[in-house]
C-alpha cells in the first residue's frame, strides 16, 4: 500500500509533465495499481470515489500552499538569501506538503486494504517482494562497476540535475560537482534492506484475523510511520549524505551569477504557473 501513497505524491509533485500528470492522475494510478493487485470491481469504485476526494482535497487546500512556498523560495534566491538553516526551513516544509498528503490519504488507503481478499494480498506481496528483486539486482550490479565509471555516473547525473536548475554550468561549478562524489556514501542496498523490513510488518497485519478498527489503525500508523524501519546504519549515512549536499548547494549556489539566479527563478515560475492552472 505504501506505493500507493508513494505514486500520489509523485503525480502531485514531479513527472515529466505537471499539469498532465495531474489531470490524468486517476488513469495513470490506477495503470500502477495494476502492476501490484489486480482489484475487484466494487474496491476500483471506491477508490474512484476516493481518488476524486483526494483530487479535490489537495486542489483546493494544498495547492495554494505550494504558491506560497515557490514565492517563498523564489524571495530567498532574488535576495541571496540561502543559508544552511533557509535551506533546511525549505527542507522541512517541503517534507510537511508530503506528509500532508500521506496523512490525510491514509485513513482512506486502510479501508480499502481491509477489503483484499487473501489471495490479493499474496498477489500484492508477490509483486513487491519480484520489485524488490529487480532493484537489488540493478543496484548489485552497479555496485560491481568499476570506481571510475561509478564516478562518472555520479557525476554526469549531478551536472544534468544542477543544469536543470541552473543553466550552463561554469569551470568552478563543474570542478566542484566533479570534487563532491567522494563526501557522499551510497546506501542504495540498504534501501532494499528497509523495504522488505517495512513491507513484512504491513503484512503481519493482513495476516491477523480481525480486519476491523484494530486493522485500520494499525494500517494507518504503518502508513504514516514507515521511517521507523529503516535501521540505524541507514539513518546515519543518510544524515551524513544530507548534511554533506547541504554544504555541497550553498557552496555551488555561492558560486551562482545573476544568469544563473535568474534561471532558477525562471524554473520556480513555470512550476508555480502550472499550479495556478490546475487551481482553475
Amino acid at each position: 500500500m505504501k506505493k500507493f501513497i508513494v505514486l500520489f505524491a509523485v503525480i502531485l509533485l514531479a513527472g515529466c509533465s505537471t499539469k498532465f500528470a495531474y489531470k490524468n492522475a486517476d488513469w495513470l494510478v490506477h495503470w500502477f495499481i495494476d502492476d501490484y493487485v489486480d482489484m475487484t470491481r466494487e474496491q476500483k469504485r471506491q477508490f474512484d470515489q476516493n481518488f476524486e476526494d483526494w483530487m479535490n482535497w489537495h486542489r483546493d487546500t494544498q495547492l495554494p500552499l505550494y504558491l506560497l512556498h515557490f514565492e517563498e523560495l523564489a524571495s530567498d534566491i532574488n535576495t541571496q538569501n540561502i543559508t544552511i538553516d533557509r535551506m533546511e526551513y525549505h527542507q522541512e516544509k517541503a517534507r510537511g506538503h508530503w506528509l500532508r498528503v500521506r496523512e490525510h490519504l491514509s485513513p482512506d488507503l486502510a479501508k480499502l486494504a481491509a477489503t483484499l481478499s487473501t489471495a490479493q494480498v499474496d498477489e500484492l506481496f508477490k509483486n513487491l517482494e519480484e520489485k524488490n528483486v529487480e532493484d537489488e539486482e540493478e543496484r548489485a550490479e552497479r555496485a560491481e562497476q568499476s570506481p571510475e565509471k561509478r564516478r562518472d555516473r555520479w557525476v554526469k547525473r549531478n551536472k544534468d540535475n544542477i543544469e536543470n536548475w541552473l543553466g550552463k554550468l561554469s569551470p568552478e561549478q563543474e570542478r566542484l560537482i566533479e570534487d563532491q562524489y567522494n563526501n557522499f556514501t551510497s546506501n542504495g542496498l540498504m534501501w532494499v534492506e528497509y523495504r522488505r523490513n517495512y513491507q513484512a510488518a504491513i503484512k503481519e497485519v493482513f495476516n491477523a484475523p480481525d480486519r476491523e478498527d484494530a486493522f485500520e489503525q494499525a494500517m494507518i500508523e504503518l502508513l504514516n510511520n514507515p521511517d521507523v524501519f529503516r535501521s540505524q546504519e541507514m539513518l546515519d549515512r543518510s544524515a551524513a549524505n544530507e548534511y554533506a549536499s547541504k554544504q555541497y548547494l550553498l557552496t555551488l549556489f555561492n558560486f551562482t551569477n545573476e544568469k544563473q539566479r535568474q534561471h532558477m527563478i525562471e524554473e520556480l515560475n513555470d512550476w508555480r504557473d502550472d499550479v495556478v492552472e490546475l487551481m482553475r
